[in-house]
């Protein structure tokens, strides 16, 4: 497990809390009126607010939790001058569906070590509290949100949105597209042990740290997966050997995912707001962009 400074982590923490701005300067005019190079740029009325302003706005609903009417009115509080054009609601909701949001890429070029997992995204149903006491009355629907973390820093090198039957190993080469760093080790729970699996890690040369099942066969080939089983019997073959063996072979490490994913849901909720396959996407990018900038502790390129 890394080490963690106590002191930066709580000042960190405190300045999640503040609601103070730093607006890039081409938000500001796009906020006024349309210029004349974007009036001469195409055929057909041109669009009056920039994708960045769309963006900005887009984020401030997910991390205040606002409806889109309340985004409206909590904009508007900010820019209260009259230059100032803000989009309506509707506007907002419409232009949100056309964002092409990404993550930014890890500055660092040291190898990296990649921990994969995928969690559920509620869209719609009940809350867990009234299932327990009257039981599930109306369809609970979910999306899967699959993420690749640098176990080193914590960073989302990479997201996907699924629906909630696609395997969690599936998308395996549409996470390592998006991570143009060398992979040095993959970490994955036991869902990713396939060898379809395993051979797309093997093509990015990297080694697999996936505990095998427990009736998984030795088959004598010296790869990653037979040295695991090997190690784990030579431990004693049960839980407790499982443990250890996670402990000397840094697979423990997989925790930070699961930290990463709890961090996500109690920051923005466990539910997403958009009802469309496609915005909820953008959403669950957009709210992994969120937790990169304040894990770098850095402000948001589009606020800068």
């Amino acid at each position: 497990m890394r080490k963690r400074n106590w002191s930066e982590y709580n000042k960190h923490l405190v300045r999640q809390g503040s609601i103070s701005f730093f607006i890039d300067p081409k938000i500001f005019r796009s906020m006024q009126g349309i210029s004349k190079s974007r009036r001469m740029k195409k055929r057909g009325r041109p669009e009056q607010f920039s994708r960045f302003l769309i963006q900005m706005l887009l984020m401030l609903k997910i991390k205040f939790r606002l409806p889109y009417r309340a985004l409206e009115g909590f904009a508007k509080s900010l820019f209260r001058k009259k230059e100032f054009l803000i989009p309506t609601y509707s506007l907002i909701c419409k232009r949100v569906a056309k964002l092409d949001i990404q993550l930014e890429k890890l500055e660092s070029a040291r190898p990296v070590v990649v921990i994969l997992d995928a969690s559920g995204m509620k869209i719609c149903g009940e809350g867990e509290w009234k299932v327990k006491i009257y039981g599930k009355a109306r369809p609970r629907k979910w999306v899967k949100l699959h993420l690749a973390i640098d176990a080193e820093s914590g960073v989302i090198l990479a997201e996907c949105t699924t629906t909630s039957t696609v395997a969690d190993s599936v998308v395996v080469d549409r996470l390592f597209d998006d991570i143009p760093n060398r992979i040095k080790s993959v970490m994955a729970d036991g869902a990713y042990d396939g060898k379809k699996c395993r051979d797309k890690i093997k093509k990015r040369k990297a080694k697999e740290l996936i505990p095998p099942p427990r009736n998984a066969r030795y088959r004598r080939t010296d790869s990653d997966r037979d040295q695991a089983i090997a190690a784990i019997r030579g431990l004693g073959g049960d839980k407790e050997a499982r443990s250890i063996w996670g402990k000397l072979s840094g697979y423990n490490q997989r925790v930070l995912v699961e930290s990463e994913f709890s961090r996500k849901k109690r920051l923005f909720g466990d539910r997403l707001f958009s009802k469309r396959f496609d915005k909820q996407c953008i959403e669950n990018t957009a709210r992994c962009l969120l937790l990169n900038q304040t894990r770098m502790g850095a402000v948001l390129p589009y606020l800068r």
